[in-house]
């Protein structure tokens, strides 16, 4: 399809996001950037698009003692013949929506530049105080465990941290 300039256009991408059990991330976790591990006890949702699952999305809830009712987005997942169309995105977002409308907070924390760029730019996220800053608690470590060694790994990576502030507090009508 081509826009009025002559370039081309992406077509309408619609897909379902179905509950699901943890028992799907296998399908997704060779995928993730991270690791393949996967908290069983987290919620999860899959992307159906034409009845393919496409992508996944799991959450967590997010003790805190300055806040009640916390989520945090514990793993992300696009498969990569659908990554670049805006899935992710949108299937964070939706899921976000999800939990704001329940009256819940809902936090995430990615070290994916795209995705950390979009809700920086975005009127859906707000920035925490740890947004865009590397982890430099990951260089203090006493043991050797294989967690420690994932720490080491990552520790001078950018990570990017937001709050879904959602559309009814901008005035702002997405999705």
């Amino acid at each position: 399809q081509l826009s009025g300039r002559g370039l081309l256009r992406r077509p309408p991408i619609t897909f379902d996001i179905l509950p699901c059990s943890s028992k799907i991330w296998p399908i997704f976790s060779k995928h993730h950037y991270l690791d393949g591990s996967h908290n069983n006890s987290a919620r999860c949702w899959v992307a159906s698009w034409d009845a393919k699952p496409v992508g996944f999305i799991s959450v967590l809830a997010f003790p805190n003692g300055n806040f009640k009712n916390a989520w945090r987005e514990h793993r992300l997942v696009v498969l990569p013949d659908y990554q670049g169309l805006g899935i992710g995105v949108r299937l964070s977002d939706a899921v976000a929506k999800m939990f704001a409308d329940d009256g819940c907070r809902y936090f995430s924390k990615t070290a994916h530049p795209r995705l950390g760029e979009y809700r920086n730019a975005s009127s859906l996220w707000r920035g925490t105080s740890k947004n865009r800053k590397s982890r430099k608690d990951y260089g203090i470590t006493k043991t050797k465990t294989k967690e420690d060694k994932h720490k080491l790994k990552h520790l001078a990576r950018v990570c990017y941290s937001h709050e879904y502030i959602g559309s009814s507090r901008t005035g702002i009508i997405s999705q």
